[in-house]
């Protein structure tokens, strides 16, 4: 057992007690079943039951106080009444770790509420890494660890997938499909309801073991800490590995539910996706999804180089040809044209032309022409454009010897050309499971059906394409941070958001503030024409409502009767409104764009960017990203809109510049991640965006500061 780690009287503990240990108690019985199928050493088991001087066929001790020599964990088999008191006996006996299987807890109402914060605190004052309540325990494969409530696979074997779930059934779910498809795995955890250790301690764990190369998680409630969470993420996908999660709790009904399940809140999807994929995570969609992406990272040493090499597709139909293809251009997996040379090595073999593709199909030349389809396989694996290889071949119920000489040419081919293979069926296809096994012994990952094959390939060579241009490298700032102001509590006049914005660095349409009509025309002739005149009031946030806005000045006369009727408009809606003056403003015209910031309960503050008008109307088109952000991110996330096509000029009209609002999108991002515990809001809407070279210009902002 490692000294040096926090979790290691957890996850690879020599020895351990089970509080509770009885033939009557499912837990404790298919627990010490797991162990003793997994192979760890009996004489390091140590029933308690104060009952019964043997259970298990090992000499059991009424107390863990009892127990000679240390025990680093406590695996806690009693009801969630008993559990604080055994916590309170395993900190006196120096107990490092404890697992708590009990459910009742913060997911069973106001008294279960009340038995968790009595376990927190006993926990806290034992100093015992606990993880539970409410959970199945984990598995942890090469330490023969499997303190598992449920009955483990018996043919578990260790690998490279580690896995952090919030569902003890969807885990259970994960490692059985998984054992049955030849999967390997390292370290499983599940967490239940988190009152110690939480999925940010798993994933740093998890993060630094060198045998986990794919980590798999699933999650309802939102992570505890989740600035511990995303270092650990930034720690994982540093050190190589691919951490996919299935994030479920988005719609009210499930959020509901997560509460009802672990008593933790699940947050805002948006806001939880944003933050994932820019720390590295790759989003799936379902369980199902999950499990064949894992599958296929598994099995696929990431090559984190800007490479464009495609995947080749080799199949028995020619329908299947057509419909992979279709798929794979949907899910923006690149299969490229084979090269010439390939071809005409391929025509010289063949009768059938049309056969020549990619994808290809071989099912004729496969049945007539045995050796050139063995020429052609050779060659489509030395095909330079090609990097991976997705097969769908026969695969009959028994491994024939024409299919296990085939399948073993194929996993020689792979290394030898060093390409990594995918075996592919269609969904109503699963292979006879005979062929799981062989297929991992050759190194070949069985990934399931085209779709999410294509799709979790798709993901590959994205993670790939963004770990080579360092897109989840930290942010850093240009330039010092600047002074930190005295905010005023609520919505911040037009100065004092002037001023702030001005100290980050957002531009601002040129404007002045106009205390009287004539030195609204001053204001207009020195900014020019046409201009644009509104109140500044913190009282009239929203302004068409009062008649405080004029558009389109032409003249002085406009600039004078409008400042006039202006003022006139708003004594008589609000008479009571503090005005600070009327903000007279040079029209801009341009792309309408907007920014903002808005809060999560759990992330803080969200950076918002989107195109105005319509856009944002209709199409609820906008991009959220959690600050600080880097100017290529902001880019990244503009031009993913659905209408970022308005940025390269439409219909004649010149480019915007996009780099001009990314880079305002990273200021505001700074500006919201040093006042994080002060703002409330903030709207930037619209920033008119000019063209290219000629910046973007915040026309109106809305600073609105926390109530203390």
């Amino acid at each position: 057992m490692s000294t040096d780690r926090p979790l290691s009287p957890l996850f690879e503990a020599d020895r351990l007690a089970i509080v509770g240990a009885s033939d009557r108690n499912h837990y404790a019985v298919n627990i010490f079943k797991n162990l003793q199928n997994m192979g760890f050493d009996q004489s390091r088991i140590v029933p308690i039951n104060p009952s019964r001087p043997e259970v298990f066929g090992l000499k059991a001790y009424p107390s863990i106080l009892e127990v000679p020599g240390e025990i680093p964990l406590a695996v806690i088999a009693v009801n969630n009444k008993a559990v604080a008191s055994v916590v309170e006996e395993a900190g006196k006996k120096g107990v490092k770790a404890g697992v708590i299987f009990a459910d009742g807890f913060a997911e069973g109402g106001e008294a279960g509420k009340q038995l968790q914060q009595q376990l927190t605190e006993a926990a806290k004052a034992a100093g015992i890494k606990l993880l539970g309540p409410n959970c199945m325990g984990f598995v942890s494969v090469r330490a023969k660890l499997g303190i598992w409530g449920g009955e483990l696979p018996k043919n578990l074997h260790p690998g490279n997938i580690g896995c952090i779930f919030q569902s003890s059934g969807m885990m259970n779910l994960l490692i059985n499909v998984g054992a049955k498809r030849g999967l390997g795995f390292h370290l499983c955890a599940s967490g239940g309801n988190e009152i110690i250790l939480n999925a940010a301690d798993y994933l740093d764990y998890e993060a630094e073991c060198p045998e986990i190369d794919v980590i798999a998680t699933y999650i309802e409630a939102a992570p505890k800490e989740p600035q511990r969470f995303a270092a650990a993420l930034d720690r994982a996908v540093a050190n190589g590995k691919a951490v996919l999660v299935l994030r479920a709790g988005r719609t009210e009904r499930a959020k509901r539910n997560v509460i009802a399940h672990t008593g933790q809140l699940a947050g805002s999807a948006a806001a939880w996706d944003a933050f994932f994929e820019q720390h590295g995570a790759i989003i799936v969609n379902d369980l199902d999804d999950l499990i064949d992406t894992t599958a296929l990272f598994a099995g696929a040493k990431l090559r984190p180089d800007p490479h464009e090499r495609g995947v080749g597709l080799i199949t028995i139909s020619g329908g299947d040809c057509t419909l992979l293809s279709d798929i794979a251009d949907q899910e923006g997996v690149p299969v490229p044209d084979l090269s010439p040379e390939t071809q005409q090595v391929m025509v010289q073999s063949l009768d059938k032309p049309t056969l020549l593709g990619n994808p290809l199909d071989v099912e004729d030349l496969q049945r007539i022409k045995p050796e050139g389809f063995d020429h052609c396989l050779e060659k489509f694996f030395q095909e330079p454009k090609i990097d991976m290889v997705g097969l769908r071949l026969n695969l009959p119920e028994s491994i024939t010897p024409s299919s296990e000489k085939l399948y073993q040419k194929i996993s020689d081919l792979s290394h030898t050309n060093d390409k990594r293979v995918f075996v592919l069926t269609r969904a109503t296809e699963p292979p006879a499971e005979v062929w799981y096994p062989r297929l991992h012994d050759l190194g070949l990952t069985f990934t399931g059906d085209y779709r999410k094959s294509l799709r979790a390939m798709g993901r590959l060579r994205k993670n790939e394409r963004d770990r080579a241009i360092s897109r989840f490298a930290s942010v850093t700032r240009a330039g010092s941070t600047p002074a930190r102001p005295e905010l005023e509590r609520g919505v911040l006049s037009y100065g004092a958001t002037e001023k702030l914005l001005q100290a980050y660095g957002v531009a601002l349409a040129p404007a002045a503030i106009a205390q009287s009509a004539q030195e609204a025309v001053d204001a207009a002739d020195k900014l020019g024409y046409p201009c644009v005149l509104k109140i500044a009031s913190i009282d009239i946030p929203h302004k068409t409502e009062f008649g405080a806005l004029r558009l389109g000045l032409e003249n002085k006369e406009s600039v004078q009767k409008a400042y006039n009727e202006m003022i006139a408009a708003v004594k008589a809606k609000k008479p009571d409104a503090k005005v600070e003056g009327v903000l007279v403003q040079k029209q801009i015209k341009g792309v309408e764009c907007l920014l903002g910031i808005s809060l999560d309960e759990q992330l803080g503050p969200t950076l918002v960017m989107g195109l105005g008008g319509v856009f944002v109307e209709i199409l609820a088109d906008v991009a959220i990203r959690i600050p600080p952000v880097s100017a290529a991110e902001a880019r990244r996330a503009l031009e993913n809109l659905k209408g970022a096509k308005v940025f390269t000029g439409v219909r004649g009209s010149a480019p915007a510049d996009i780099g001009a609002l990314a880079e305002m999108a990273v200021q505001l991002s700074w500006l919201a991640y040093d006042l994080r515990n002060d703002l409330a809001e903030l709207d930037l809407n619209p920033v008119v965006v000019l063209p290219s070279g000629q910046g973007a210009f915040a026309v109106d902002a809305l600073f609105v500061a926390r109530n203390p």
